[in-house]
C-alpha cells in the first residue's frame, strides 16, 4: 500500500521495526494501517519527547539488476552496478507500550474539547486500547517516512511535534485543531461517526466511513476490534 503509515509493535527499541528488526512479523506486528495520512487517535499515543531518531541501514539487494538505455541499439541493457546500502536518518514516535496507553487515555479529554463539534472520542480510544493491547511486543511505534514524503520538504515534522504537544495542553486550539486535521486528512464539519459504526453495519456516506478510518486507520492483517471479523 503506497503512501502509507503503519502503527506496529515490536519487543525492540527501534524505530522502523519492518525494516530494523530480523523478528518483526506484520501479520501480527502491525496494529493497523492507512493511506497518506497517520490517523487521529494514533497521534493521542504519543507525545512529542517520545520523537526519535535512529540511523538505520538498509541493506543492499544482492539480487538487484540496474539497466541504462543504449543509444547504438535503443534498448535497455543490463549493467553491472551493484546496489549498495543506504544509511538514512529516520525519525518517528517510539515509546514503551504501557506508557502509551497511558497517553492515550489522558489525551482523550484534549480532543474531546477540540473536536467537541464533532463528538465525544472515548469508544474509539478504547477500541484502539484494546487494539494496542492486545498486539505483542514492549513498545510501539508509527512508521510514517511515506506520509513525511508527501509533505512539503521540511514541514511534516514540525506538524507532528506540535499535534503530539496538543495532546497535553493547549496554547492555540484553532491552529491546533487545523494541524490535526491536515495531518489526519479529516473531513472536518461533520459529526464523527460511533465507535460502532463498521460493527453495527450502518449505512455510510462515504465521508463519514472516510472520517472513522481517519480517528483509527484500519486492519492491515490481523483483526481490529472496530471492524467486523472476516
Amino acid at each position: 500500500m503506497p503512501n502509507s503509515s503503519y502503527l506496529c509493535t515490536t519487543d525492540a527499541e527501534s524505530l522502523y521495526p519492518s525494516t530494523t528488526v530480523a523478528d518483526f512479523e506484520p501479520s501480527t506486528h502491525v496494529v493497523a494501517c492507512d493511506a497518506r495520512c497517520v490517523p487521529l487517535l494514533w497521534l493521542a499515543l504519543f507525545r512529542a519527547a517520545d520523537i526519535r531518531t535512529q540511523t538505520i541501514v538498509i541493506e543492499a539487494d544482492p539480487d538487484a539488476v540496474f539497466y541504462e538505455f543504449d543509444e547504438a541499439t535503443g534498448d535497455f541493457v543490463e549493467t553491472d552496478e551493484e546496489d549498495e546500502d543506504e544509511v538514512v536518518e529516520a525519525v518517528a514516535p517510539l515509546v514503551a507500550k504501557e506508557r502509551a496507553l497511558a497517553q492515550l487515555d489522558a489525551a482523550v479529554p484534549a480532543l474531546n474539547r477540540l473536536f467537541e463539534a464533532e463528538g465525544p472520542l472515548d469508544g474509539h480510544a478504547a477500541m484502539l486500547r484494546q487494539a494496542v493491547a492486545a498486539a505483542p511486543g514492549r513498545f510501539i511505534t508509527i512508521e510514517l517516512d511515506e506520509i513525511d514524503g508527501l509533505w512539503e520538504e521540511g514541514t511534516f515534522q514540525p506538524a507532528l511535534r506540535a499535534a503530539l504537544s496538543a495532546m497535553d495542553a493547549s496554547a492555540d486550539p484553532v491552529a491546533e485543531r487545523a494541524n490535526l486535521v491536515e495531518i489526519a486528512q479529516l473531513r472536518a464539519g461533520r459529526a464523527f461517526p460511533p465507535a460502532r459504526f463498521l460493527l453495527d453495519g450502518r449505512d455510510a456516506a462515504d465521508d463519514d466511513l472516510w472520517n472513522f478510518v481517519r480517528l483509527l486507520g484500519t486492519a492491515f492483517s490481523a483483526e481490529v476490534p472496530w471492524e467486523p471479523s472476516s
